[in-house]
């Protein structure tokens, strides 16, 4: 008996909906109330208030490392100066003519190769800028001859206020000094650091008194760094 082929079962055809059921959107994100967006802007700016404090904090920390790394190594050139001098600095400069250009980097420490040279076309005395107060070298104090206006020489006018009993007892009282013999401090680097206020500073009698340093909690002071007669060399770092 043959056996009988069954014809193969004819593909049920699919049942689609109508057309129009069968788009489907999603639906509208309902947009933002006023209230809502008040929301969200006042807990941005709230995050905002928190880090960018601490953010600011941390940048101005930097640079204030960064200058007293440059101070050190102004001071390294100071001293191999006064080797190479019998034990002499640099003169202290004052130029009326050159307004915030008072107390510059020695001359001496570019034109004999402790410290890089300026960029020509500048009333710059080194190549190198106080962070806090940019187109300015760091200041230059110490005691002993100053040259006021380029050309007057004035064998003790460079003097240094220094508080007595400093820098282990200071006391409100103090004393000028204006020979490197006789005075406490040999000289004195520093940077206006940020907030200078220069007649407030003047009052105080800046920079060697501890009271006029940089506090990082006020963001005031001038960062400091000076030669104390013994040898030794302390600051604001």
């Amino acid at each position: 008996m043959m056996n009988s082929v069954q014809p193969s079962p004819r593909p049920l055809a699919l049942r689609l909906p109508p057309a129009r059921h069968r788009l489907y959107t999603c639906p509208l994100r309902r947009a933002f109330t006023l209230v809502e967006l008040l929301v969200v802007m006042g807990i941005t700016a709230l995050i905002l208030g928190i880090l960018l404090p601490v953010t600011g904090r941390a940048r101005l920390r930097a640079k204030a490392v960064a200058v007293g790394a440059e101070l050190r190594d102004i001071g390294l050139a100071l001293e191999a100066y006064s080797f190479d001098h019998e034990g002499k600095y640099p003169p202290v400069r004052v130029d009326c003519m050159l307004g915030g250009h008072f107390y510059q980097l020695p001359y001496e420490l570019t034109g004999e190769g402790y410290l890089p040279k300026p960029p020509p076309g500048t009333f710059l005395s080194a190549g190198i800028q106080d962070r806090f107060n940019p187109g300015y070298t760091y200041k230059y104090r110490s005691v002993g001859t100053l040259i006021y206006n380029r050309t007057t020489v004035i064998p003790d006018g460079a003097c240094l206020w220094v508080p007595k009993g400093f820098p282990d007892n200071e006391q409100g009282e103090g004393q000028t000094y204006s020979s490197l013999r006789d005075s406490p401090v040999s000289w004195v680097l520093y940077s206006q650091g940020p907030n200078y206020d220069d007649r407030r500073m003047k009052e105080m009698q800046y920079p060697v008194p501890r009271n006029t340093w940089y506090n990082a909690q006020t963001k005031e002071g001038v960062i400091v760094r000076m030669r104390l007669r013994n040898g030794n060399q302390i600051g604001s770092f």
